[in-house]
């Protein structure tokens, strides 16, 4: 199942067959937990592990209403961010909403402390349109007409944003690095 793309993986899931289901949620469960990880802030973790698992459900729930028109990613990042969207706006503290992005970096043996604190701190800084573009191009690895998809956004609106999270994550990462040394 190893060579199947994810598309034919969820087709042959809506057709009963569970190792497809394993082979989709083995490929993609890390990268997915991550996002609402990274979306929620370290500070909710233990609702970020809810969401995922709500993600899964949803999937399994509309597998006989899966059409292949899109890939598989789009449509189940799209889910995600539906989910994340109605997380934020039940959320009262707006400095849980600000805490993005989690110390899973730890393993990047070039991030001492002071850079993990200062990515920390300019991913806070994003506004949340910026930051959850930000973190579907450069995390998740999608393509901007894909993060179209996904957010339900126009192409020049996403481009607009990701071009604004770099500038903004430059600046405060030359600021916040440029003060250390």
């Amino acid at each position: 199942m190893d060579n199947q793309t994810d598309e034919t993986l969820m087709v042959q899931f809506s057709k009963g067959d569970q190792r497809a289901f394993a082979a989709l949620y083995q490929r993609h469960k890390n990268p997915l937990y991550r996002y609402f990880v990274r979306q929620l802030g370290a500070a909710n973790h233990a609702r970020a592990e809810e969401l995922y698992q709500d993600v899964w459900y949803r999937v399994v729930d509309k597998r006989e209403n899966y059409q292949p028109t899109a890939k598989f990613t789009t449509w189940l990042y799209h889910i995600a961010h539906n989910l994340v969207i109605d997380e934020h706006r039940k959320m009262v503290s707006s400095n849980a909403y600000i805490q993005s992005l989690d110390d899973d970096h730890s393993d990047h043996p070039d991030w001492d402390g002071d850079k993990k604190t200062a990515i920390k701190h300019c991913m806070g800084l994003l506004a949340p349109l910026q930051r959850e573009a930000f973190l579907l191009r450069h995390e998740a690895g999608f393509e901007p007409t894909q993060i179209c998809d996904i957010v339900g956004a126009k192409a020049e609106a996403v481009k607009t944003r990701l071009r604004y999270a770099m500038d903004q994550l430059r600046q405060c990462l030359t600021k916040k690095l440029g003060e250390r040394e």
